[in-house]
């Protein structure tokens, strides 16, 4: 073979090369696996309890009173004349602490007894419930009805009743318990008007890790 012919040759195949590289540099190919969803996901949230450590914090879940549950009239359903009294709620507070893989909440509720214009002084009392609800499919997983007393004495026209829950229990998914779990509070049969939507969860802001239950 000639030097011309070499030569020839010899730059083709350095021109092939050089097309190749470039080519691959100028087309960027998609991942195969992630049409058929094989890439990369995003990491979910388990829903298994897991240990935490000793002494861990964790953010407390938010308190919610569904419409019309903070109030309980006596009779039910009576016109403003006809209202012997009205329990209503006036301060909620809550206390979180972790015991191995599950969250301990405890709730206060302070409240009071009105009497309406049917009324006369004496004792009231009406039935609370307290709940711990999972925000991601809204079931209840923990809950307890407490019976509540306020008196009202002569020459009164209203009287203070309070309660302190036992610890409810829920499962330590991590730190972050306001993102997982919401309290629920309310008189049973206290819902005025029944087909009013619950309240709208807020949107949370940063808060200290527990807040303490009234004394």
């Amino acid at each position: 073979m000639d030097t011309g012919r070499m030569m020839r040759r010899y730059f083709a195949i350095l021109s092939i090369s050089a097309l190749m590289a470039s080519g691959a540099r100028a087309f960027d190919f998609p991942n195969p696996l992630s049409v058929f969803g094989g890439g990369e996901k995003e990491p979910q949230k388990s829903d298994r309890p897991a240990q935490a450590a000793p002494g861990a914090a964790v953010d407390c879940p938010e308190i919610l009173v569904d419409t019309g549950a903070a109030t309980l009239r006596v009779p039910p359903g009576a016109d403003n004349s006809s209202v012997r009294y009205q329990l209503s709620l006036s301060h909620l507070a809550r206390e979180c602490s972790v015991s191995g893989d599950q969250i301990l909440i405890k709730v206060g509720a302070e409240g009071a007894a009105v009497l309406g214009p049917a009324g006369q002084p004496g004792s009231f009392s009406g039935t609370l419930k307290i709940a711990a609800r999972r925000q991601k499919d809204e079931s209840i997983l923990a809950s307890k009805s407490y019976h509540v007393t306020a008196s009202v004495p002569a020459g009164a026209a209203r009287g203070e009743f309070r309660v302190i829950s036992e610890p409810l229990s829920v499962p330590y998914l991590g730190a972050q318990a306001a993102d997982d779990y919401e309290i629920l509070v309310g008189f049973e049969g206290g819902a005025a008007d029944r087909a009013a939507p619950a309240q709208k969860r807020r949107k949370r802001q940063a808060r200290t890790p527990t807040e303490a239950s009234p004394d």
